[in-house]
């Protein structure tokens, strides 16, 4: 077994999880992974369905077809090529390796400076970094986060498969494991737990195994979400406050975290205007509003319309050794649910802005 591979065999909480596949009991149409599934293939028994699609996919071949559009740059003496996924957001860098080019702070700060106008950023080609590496990289943008954020915060719900699997002398990383028997995947768009008081500057998503198809994520820019919304809507909305409520994985001692934001967030360090209103976790607009119910609907109703428009959103296919690192201050995201009974192993890890004035979500309708 590789120092990347997880035995998930003496794991309680995914073998409880593993019942339904033991039962041979398909996987559920009401999830997108079940109704994919369901529409690829029909049988009488989870196995039948399994093997079937792993039969179909099972030929195809990885390799590179068509054309791809990038621009070369030159820092401290790297060569890169940067390929935009999308006109405003989105940028694959190539040609940089995070295990050793990040010592340099002229590559450092171009990163940075190219996350900020991009919202997101990935990278191929580094399965070859360890876990202390992936927390290396991710120390050089900010402080390091607990699996969520912030350390007044640690979920400790029973119902959460991720936490009980722990990577040894990394408490802060996030396991995130789908396969045939425990599928699963965060298939509606938010911000990484807006629940928090001051959620996480930004997250870094490493793939450590990949579907050969299927298992996308999706970025979504929060900037042109807000400035897609009619003028009525924004002199409307423009400082109310949304409340933002957690699942039951994030539960503390049984308690569900809930936490209130503005609905138009100003980014600390562009000082752009963001929609800061997601299907993920934002249930109603803050009660001390008096906004009639359906108003208030209305309102919500129009400012969801907005996530996933295409001319917002990129989508980032993920092999082995793949990395996203995304601004939650700007940037919606959603796994696709498409992949099961294929494996996707993922491993993340949150980044706090150093600087503390700048945590907590505000809006300054005077920033740009």
């Amino acid at each position: 077994m590789s120092e990347t591979t997880l035995d998930l065999s003496e794991n309680a909480v995914y073998q409880a999880r593993s019942e339904r596949a033991n039962d041979d009991k398909t996987v559920p149409r009401s999830s997108p992974l079940g109704a994919v599934a369901a529409s690829r293939r029909t049988g009488a028994s989870r196995q039948e369905v399994a093997q079937s699609i792993l039969a179909e996919d099972e030929s195809l071949e990885c390799g590179s077809l068509g054309n791809t559009y990038f621009k070369r740059v030159s820092v401290a003496g790297v060569e890169l090529k940067l390929e935009p996924l999308q006109p405003s957001i989105g940028t694959v860098v190539h040609g940089i390796d995070l295990a050793t080019d990040i010592d340099h702070p002229e590559i450092v700060a171009f990163l940075r400076e190219l996350w900020l106008d991009r919202r997101v950023i990935m990278f191929r080609d580094q399965a070859h970094l360890t876990r202390e590496q992936h927390v290396a990289f991710a120390k050089q943008f900010g402080e390091l986060g607990t699996r969520y954020g912030e350390t007044d915060h640690e979920p400790n719900s029973p119902h959460d498969l991720s936490h009980p699997i722990d990577v040894p002398g990394i408490p802060e990383m996030l396991v995130l494991i789908s396969d045939e028997k425990v599928p699963g995947a965060a298939a509606n768009w938010h911000c990484d737990a807006t629940w928090q008081k001051r959620p996480p500057m930004a997250s870094v998503l490493l793939c450590r195994e990949a579907p050969p198809i299927g298992g996308d994520t999706c970025f979504c820019d929060c900037y042109s979400m807000w400035e897609g919304l009619s003028k009525e809507t924004k002199e409307r909305v423009e400082h109310l406050t949304a409340v933002h409520v957690g699942a039951i994985i994030h539960q503390m001692d049984g308690k569900t975290p809930v936490s209130i934001h503005p609905v138009a967030r100003t980014h600390p360090e562009t000082g752009r205007t963001a929609l800061y209103v997601q299907q993920g976790f934002v249930k109603r607009l803050a009660p001390e509003h008096g906004i009639p119910e359906a108003e208030e609907r209305a309102f919500l109703a129009e400012m969801k319309s907005q996530e996933g428009r295409l001319e917002y959103t990129c989508r980032f296919r993920w092999e082995a050794g793949s990395i996203a690192m995304w601004d939650n201050r700007a940037v919606l995201h959603s796994a696709s649910a498409d992949f099961w009974p294929h494996r996707r192993h993922m491993e993340r890890v949150t980044i706090l802005d150093h600087d503390h004035s700048r945590r907590t979500p505000y809006y300054d309708p005077t920033a740009v």
